[in-house]
């Protein structure tokens, strides 16, 4: 039985971040909801929903990973909702994320996701003989995000949904649109291509961005084998079948130069009017665009940022999430823009 713990009226909620516990499939679950002050019931809103990565948090994922989402939802008129994936604590520590069928497979299972020299890591306790390379939970996510659209389109006055998601979460993001493709108008993968063997495409076209970073060796969009020896599907084969799936028929290149530079492959003239984005960065790594950039050294790398929660998220025993990051704008505009096709 679902059972809805606390809804959401548009009117009622001021512009400030919000968290809303929710039941579903026997467990409590809770995602956090940021509406700007412009937005009306009498009008319908988009709405843009964002997952974290692996050991990230709801609210790690707004604060640091993208310098501050909500400033965007007031920027771009939309109501941004963070929903919290399922974690546990493996000997104190923190594990997290969301659950893509194939990062929790049962052992015997066939094109596994890892070498097997690859790094082991906790299992989610409820799954049943996972595989040596499994590490995602086995709750039905993908099932708790349908419950909560389907739920925020009858209580609400809603216009389109996007979903965006940082490393796993992107993954997890992608795999939402194959799954329910009529629910959603656009999905931004940011570093989190799909597993080896295990690339999906929506049954119906979706407009799709998916952005990798060249110099990313945890989740690489070139190089199939990663650092810690799981295996990915490239950008390119991502977007070729996305391609061939939504029957595009133009494909143009075009470089984008800010501090660090963009190589975007666009394809358009797909069905229902849907295109397709790849967007390699040359010089960042695992991620967002330009949040690694070194003004004094003029270099990109990795910057340890999404790890920690805001007080709406106690139990997660996190540390508290930074206000004071100098994380500049251009990236997350530059990746939204494509996303709900304002540029």
């Amino acid at each position: 039985i679902f059972i809805i713990i606390a809804s959401l009226c548009f009117e009622s909620v001021s512009s400030e971040m919000k968290r809303v516990n929710i039941q579903y499939d026997g467990q409590t679950r809770h995602y956090l909801i940021y509406v700007p002050d412009n937005i009306s019931s009498k009008i319908p809103a988009d709405v843009v929903i964002g997952f974290h990565g692996y050991q990230g948090t709801a609210s790690g994922l707004e604060r640091e990973v993208t310098g501050g989402f909500n400033k965007y939802a007031d920027l771009y008129n939309f109501i941004a909702i963070y929903p919290q994936s399922t974690y546990f604590f493996n000997e104190g520590e923190y594990i997290s994320t969301f659950n893509v069928p194939a990062g929790s497979q049962v052992s015997g299972t066939k094109n596994e996701i890892c070498t097997n020299e690859a790094s082991r890591y906790p299992k989610f306790p409820g799954c049943a003989n996972p595989s040596r390379c499994a590490y995602m939970p086995c709750s039905d996510d993908i099932g708790f995000v349908k419950f909560l659209i389907e739920n925020l389109r009858k209580d609400n006055n809603i216009n389109k949904i996007f979903l965006f998601g940082n490393s796993t979460g992107g993954m997890f993001a992608q795999t939402v649109a194959c799954k329910y493709p009529e629910l959603i108008s656009g999905v931004l993968n940011v570093n989190g291509m799909q597993t080896f063997g295990h690339n999906c495409t929506p049954r119906v076209p979706v407009n799709m961005i998916i952005y990798g970073s060249l110099n990313d060796t945890t989740i690489p969009p070139k190089n199939i084998l990663a650092a810690d020896g799981y295996l990915y599907e490239s950008i390119d084969t991502i977007v070729n079948k996305l391609s061939l799936q939504f029957q595009c028929k133009v494909r143009q290149n075009k470089t984008i130069k800010n501090r660090e530079t963009f190589v975007e492959t666009i394809f358009t003239g797909c069905q229902n009017q849907a295109s397709i984005v790849a967007i390699l960065n040359l010089e960042g790594d695992h991620v967002w665009p330009e949040t690694g950039f070194d003004e004094v050294t003029g270099t990109s790398g990795w910057v340890s940022y999404g790890y920690c929660a805001s007080d709406l998220q106690p139990e997660l025993k996190n540390d508290l999430c930074r206000d004071n990051l100098a994380i500049d704008s251009w990236g997350p505009r530059y990746l939204l823009e494509h996303l709900l096709k304002r540029n």
